[in-house]
């Protein structure tokens, strides 16, 4: 992107010119929460569902704020008109905000609301059907995944390591039970076809896309359980495939060395990615 606009704190300003202060709160505490909504064909895919989950996890880290999603989509349409963007993503940060450096977390500051967009990323059908290759490691994440934070080492410093390994990305595993990846939600199939992902809880991020999918392949018939699942059955599985708002749907072919599906994209899987592509152009 050339001549690049983004948005900081009630202005939009050209990308390079954007600074936060260094003790705002999200730089020393990773004291913010934030959203990544997709933008296709001239409209916010999800949008209210995006929204839903952000001022959420506004309230669940108490950072106070007089927003409204219709001031946020506003912002956001007019950040992707002055980028020239039609198909895109949109990432939303807020933190509570610039204050002296201190463990607490201090009333009545102004929060910091930063957003960019960029162009989509776009899986080709070979990458698609290809698939991708996975590791699974412990869950050394806290116990609040459910809150969209900025606080993402442990995932980054995962999904490093799943690089350093050969392979695409990391499955978490918490006490036996799978969670999800280091940026995206888990699902398998198992031998009767069921799709199966964790329940959510406090263990999972609720993926606006885990959502919508599970809600296309109902509607197109698939029995679908939320649950917890074993690594075990995981491997024993007919398709495992990630979702996220970034690359909506990645099919797993590979974990630990153990072949899935043999070794490329299965049924359920491409059915799934036709259905959601055919939501997001309607």
């Amino acid at each position: 992107m050339t001549n690049r606009i983004s948005f900081l704190n009630g202005e939009f300003l050209p990308h390079e010119k954007c600074f936060v202060h260094i003790e705002d709160r999200g730089f020393q505490f990773a004291d913010g929460i934030y959203e990544v909504t997709a933008f296709k064909n001239g409209k916010l895919i999800d949008s209210e569902a995006h929204l839903n989950r952000l001022f959420r996890s506004l309230k669940e880290v108490n950072i106070e704020h007089n927003l409204s999603k219709e001031w946020l989509t506003e912002m956001t349409l007019e950040l992707f008109s002055r980028n020239n963007l039609s198909d895109g993503f949109c990432y939303l940060q807020i933190t509570r905000g610039t204050h002296i450096r201190t463990p607490s977390c201090p009333k009545n500051l102004t929060p910091s609301i930063i957003a960019t967009v960029a162009e989509g990323k776009k899986m080709s059908d070979e990458e698609f059907s290809k698939g991708f290759r996975v590791m699974t490691h412990e869950d050394i994440r806290w116990k609040r995944c459910d809150i969209k934070t900025v606080a993402l080492l442990a995932s980054t410093l995962i999904n490093q390591k799943a690089k350093d390994a050969g392979v695409d990305d990391a499955i978490f595993v918490r006490d036996g039970v799978v969670t999800e990846a280091t940026y995206a939600n888990a699902f398998i199939v198992d031998a009767a076809g069921m799709v199966i992902t964790k329940n959510p809880d406090n263990l999972i991020l609720c993926g606006i896309t885990r959502n919508r999918l599970i809600e296309l392949a109902k509607k197109d018939g698939l029995r679908v359980e939320e649950r917890g699942f074993s690594v075990a059955e995981m491997l024993a599985a007919k398709e495992v495939f990630l979702t996220s708002s970034t690359l909506i749907l990645r099919p797993v072919v590979e974990i630990d060395g153990k072949v899935i599906g043999g070794g490329k994209a299965g049924e359920v899987a491409t059915n799934l990615r036709k259905l959601y592509q055919e939501f997001a152009a309607a």
